[in-house]
């Protein structure tokens, strides 16, 4: 458990980082926009390094599904800490964000759906498999598991059928409410758990999470997905990934519009792997906007004005 900064307000982002490659990945292009993020509202910054559990326990799941037991080592490690917001550590924040703490509900799991978004889902899926097969590989299937109903996505595990799906990328959580009962669920599943993620944990904390009863959904600027993002809004880059420049113009857009951006997956989602996405011309720009919309506007008429040229 590496504290990279204390909370004055009791608040934390954290994430799992295990693995020198994986942590020096997060540390080069992730965390920059954190810092910036936490030392705006005064949060704290947590990485975890090392494994939560040994590989020898019976019980041991893969990283994923170790983020079940953040809140416990919070508490081992005598950490005072109010609430935790879980990232995975390919999400970049846009500095200039609201503080997503205040749009948490203490007694409720805050999570994003991944399904009710700015966009018609049933089409971006659609675009998704179809530019992956056109441009990135003609073996992706144009029908999978990627257009799974929700119905059918909870009756595959034998479970009731929730409200939604979200990613489990991002939640918040309050730690003396909660700690105890996502280590209760960790350990309620064996270390070869099957699902349709391959054994990985979201298709169970969808399940626990709402079966539980206790959830805040937030907008989708706070989990804006970049798989999402790319194949409506730029689609033009699947012809042209290695356009690290056009990518970076098309990343910071994207933040622009959105708070936190996610770069799931291993077809987009080495986007992200670009130190420069937050140079100090985008930020320039990004505190410029921001203080433009602090100020007022009367839409007073001032006549006609043209561009000069």
């Amino acid at each position: 458990m590496k504290i990279l900064k204390k909370s004055k307000n009791k608040n934390y982002i954290v994430t799992i980082a295990i693995g020198d490659k994986f942590y020096q990945e997060w540390a080069d292009y992730i965390l920059p926009s954190w810092l910036l993020y936490c030392e705006k509202y005064n949060l704290g910054l947590v990485v975890f390094k090392e494994e939560l559990i040994k590989k020898s326990h019976s019980k041991w799941k893969k990283a994923t599904w170790q983020k079940l037991l953040i809140g416990r080592e919070f508490i081992k490690n005598k950490v005072i800490v109010n609430n935790i917001c879980f990232l995975d550590a390919d999400i970049l924040i846009n500095p200039f964000s609201p503080n997503v703490f205040d749009y948490h509900d203490d007694n409720r799991i805050s999570v994003v759906s991944q399904t009710k978004t700015p966009f018609e889902y049933s089409k971006v899926l659609r675009k998704i498999a179809h530019f992956r097969n056109r441009y990135l590989s003609s073996d992706y299937p144009l029908d999978s598991a990627l257009f799974i109903s929700r119905n059918e996505y909870y009756k595959y595990h034998n479970y009731k059928t929730q409200k939604d799906i979200f990613c489990a990328g991002f939640f918040i959580f309050n730690v003396s409410l909660f700690s105890d009962i996502m280590e209760k669920w960790f350990f309620k599943y064996p270390s070869d758990v099957e699902t349709i993620t391959n054994g990985g944990d979201e298709p169970v904390l969808n399940y626990e999470f709402q079966n539980h009863g206790k959830i805040k959904w937030l907008d989708y600027k706070f989990q804006a997905l970049w798989l999402y993002e790319m194949s409506e809004k730029y689609p033009f880059l699947y012809q042209d990934m290695e356009n690290t420049k056009l990518v970076k113009k098309c990343i910071q857009a994207s933040l622009q519009q959105n708070y936190f951006l996610h770069f799931a997956g291993k077809w987009e989602g080495g986007a992200y792997k670009d130190s420069t996405i937050l140079d100090d011309n985008f930020l320039l720009e990004l505190q410029a906007f921001n203080e433009y919309l602090k100020n007022p506007v009367s839409g007073k008429p001032l006549g006609t004005i043209h561009p000069k040229c």
